[in-house]
């Protein structure tokens, strides 16, 4: 439970920082902030979709335990992803 908490920890603040740059971003406008407007839209479908599946996985395979982690780390991935993608050049 600890390690749950300290990688929920860990993304609730990379989250907040890509949702600062995605805001900045956004609020330029243009091209640039309609794309990124778009793309956070899609992205959060895609990475519920895919957590909710990861959880139903570890479920389906006697796993409940596992759930959460599972479903977490598929968010942590999107997140750091956006991050890295957000903080380049």
């Amino acid at each position: 439970m600890n390690k749950l908490f300290s990688d929920a920890f860990k993304l609730s603040l990379a989250a907040h920082q890509v949702i600062g740059l995605r805001l900045m971003k956004i609020a330029i406008g243009g091209a640039h902030g309609r794309r990124e407007s778009r793309l956070m839209v899609e992205e959060k479908i895609k990475a519920a979709t895919d957590a909710s599946m990861e959880a139903a996985k570890s479920v389906a395979a006697g796993e409940p335990h596992l759930a959460a982690n599972r479903a977490l780390s598929v968010y942590a991935k999107r997140v750091d992803q956006n991050l890295k993608r957000l903080t380049k050049g």
